[in-house]
């Protein structure tokens, strides 16, 4: 009797182990998806002493793999000194992120600040600081060198500036646009409906709904979304994805008010039911018959 309750034991507690595994990788699964998984910094070190070749196209895609590829678009500049040999770079074990910028007569500095590891993507991001015209003409060029292992992850470049001006012309292209349909999901189906109003208001970009409404039961649910704009021309579309945050600052549904007035008839900022909700980890599309497809982030 002893060793049948010794043995019944066992095999809960090796059932309950298994339990508790695949718990624990289901949830891991489902913070990937959600996008909440917790960035991890990576290292990287500046290659220095480059310039960009005449003539070269500024790349569209920052990332670059291949020693060809390398100097098909860069060239050495050496110079006196103890650190005027330009950094060595491998590219059977590294790869590198080249940010290169329009030439210019002001003083300019691309600076690296961090790249974070997130899930199948990495987040670089960076400064640009400007200084005082000058008498000659440069461009601005920043290179960093990673280690291979995370070559095929999608990046994701991270600049104030350059989000808020990626935000506005998202904004502008909806207003343009008018109407936008935005889907989320209900369990295994999706949703989708007509939206007209969005808002930068903090630097960040709004849209709202009700509460009472299912729309908002299934943002709450699921964050993750996808809108699509098609511009009257009915040739050029943007679609918009990312995360839904909602937001119960009372001041910024008084202001996403005052900018809608004829919303004030069917909705107030204290009234429990007025929901706005800010874009976050933002990826939009700009798509056309005529043109290749433009991404930017924010």
């Amino acid at each position: 009797m002893k060793e049948k309750v010794t043995r019944n034991s066992s095999v809960i507690a090796f059932f309950v182990m298994l339990f508790v595994m695949m718990a624990c990788n289901s949830g891991s699964a489902v913070d990937a998806q959600n996008g909440n998984v917790t960035p991890k910094e990576v290292t990287f070190d500046v290659a220095k002493n480059y310039f960009f070749n005449k003539g070269q196209e500024i790349p569209a895609n920052p990332k670059i793999t291949t020693q060809e590829e390398f100097e098909k678009l860069f060239g050495m500049a050496a110079v006196m000194g103890k650190d005027g040999k330009p950094t060595e770079i491998d590219f059977s074990k590294q790869f590198v992120l080249a940010l290169v910028q329009p030439i210019t007569d002001i003083n300019t500095e691309i600076v690296p600040v961090k790249v974070e590891e997130q899930g199948d993507t990495l987040k670089y991001t960076y400064e640009v600081k400007t200084g005082e015209k000058q008498s000659y003409s440069m461009q601005p060029l920043s290179i960093i060198i990673l280690d291979k292992q995370y070559e095929n992850k999608e990046i994701i470049l991270i600049n104030d500036q350059l989000m808020k001006e990626n935000m506005k012309e998202v904004q502008a292209y909806l207003k343009e646009c008018g109407a936008f349909f935005i889907a989320t999901v209900d369990g295994d189906q999706p949703r989708v409906r007509a939206f007209g109003v969005s808002e930068i208001i903090n630097d960040r970009l709004y849209i709202m709904t009700g509460k009472v409404k299912d729309v908002y039961k299934q943002m709450a649910a699921n964050g993750k979304f996808e809108i699509c704009a098609l511009k009257p021309s009915g040739s050029e579309w943007m679609r918009l994805s990312g995360t839904l945050v909602n937001d119960e600052t009372l001041a910024v549904k008084e202001e996403f008010l005052n900018r809608n007035e004829g919303l004030k008839s069917m909705y107030k900022a204290d009234d429990d039911n007025m929901a706005v909700l800010y874009i976050t980890n933002a990826t939009a599309r700009f798509c056309s018959f005529a043109a290749p497809e433009r991404k930017v982030n924010f």
